[in-house]
């Protein structure tokens, strides 16, 4: 594994045994990521991508295969403890209603994962806060609010802002807008690409939106019934789509008209158009 890779997965299957069927949540799966880089991991609902997330953040075991992150597989990882393990990848969740303890508020939410890993005093520890959030575009006063003061898209920046408090190698974030209003969609995909440009952050980005993951990746994987059927440079992807599923998410996304990708998303745009037909 080169230095330059942060994540390889090796030929990783994951299966699930139905009443009559099995399900290949992961098919012989292979698939590298640069360090500091943004890939874009796309498929419908089922095509396996969150099974596959769970699989590299340590949620899910393998059938088979490797996950290397960082040059350390699975039982690598599994051995460290702590902030040493904590600092390999995190992942931010889908549902921004259930990231947040309800009993604490904003700042003991973040300063707690900050106390875990360092030792601060108050002022310290006040000030690392404010800066998280600022980092994710909110106000140091947002510290005193409880989450149930708070909007879906100021959660789900909240729940960013506690991942970038271990400072990972890795970032996983999956369908983080899926359930977000439209125009907090545009919102919450602009602040990735700005983290992204700040802080160099290597981030897996797990979306059915194929327009989404296009704005703000490098790279896109495309997934479909447990397999990865194209990968290559964003702009590749979505211009000369070469299988014909991707050509039908392609097929799927509005135009962005002759300024690309660097233009400012529109709302609409980060709702994407309906996706295909999934098969479960």
């Amino acid at each position: 594994m080169s230095n330059e890779t942060i994540l390889e997965v090796r030929d990783a299957c994951i299966t699930f045994e139905k009443r009559d069927s099995v399900v290949h949540a992961a098919d012989h799966i292979s698939l590298t990521m640069k360090r500091g880089a943004m890939l874009g991991l796309v498929g419908e609902s089922g095509s396996g991508k969150s099974t596959l997330a769970k699989a590299i953040v340590g949620m899910q075991p393998l059938d088979s295969g490797q996950i290397i992150i960082d040059g350390l597989s699975q039982h690598d990882r599994a051995k460290l403890r702590g902030h040493a393990r904590a600092e390999i990848v995190q992942m931010v969740f889908q549902d921004p209603y259930s990231s947040l303890n309800p009993r604490m508020s904003v700042g003991d939410a973040i300063g707690e994962v900050l106390e875990t890993y360092e030792h601060l005093s108050a002022e310290e520890l006040r000030d690392s806060v404010a800066e998280l959030l600022r980092l994710v575009h909110l106000p140091a006063e947002v510290a005193s609010k409880m989450p149930d003061q708070l909007s879906g898209g100021m959660r789900q920046r909240i729940a960013v802002a506690k991942c970038l408090a271990v400072r990972p190698k890795l970032i996983v974030a999956d369908e983080i807008t899926s359930a977000l209003d439209v125009s907090v969609q545009a919102v919450v995909l602009n602040l990735i690409r700005s983290l992204h440009e700040q802080l160099g952050l290597s981030m897996l980005f797990i979306s059915h939106n194929l327009a989404a993951v296009r704005y703000i990746c490098d790279d896109i994987a495309v997934m479909h019934h447990g397999r990865i059927v194209e990968v290559g440079p964003a702009e590749q992807i979505v211009r000369s789509p070469k299988d014909p599923y991707t050509r039908s998410l392609v097929g799927a996304i509005p135009s962005l008209g002759d300024a690309g990708r660097d233009v400012l998303l529109d709302p609409a745009l980060a709702a994407g158009a309906p996706q295909p037909e999934g098969q479960r």
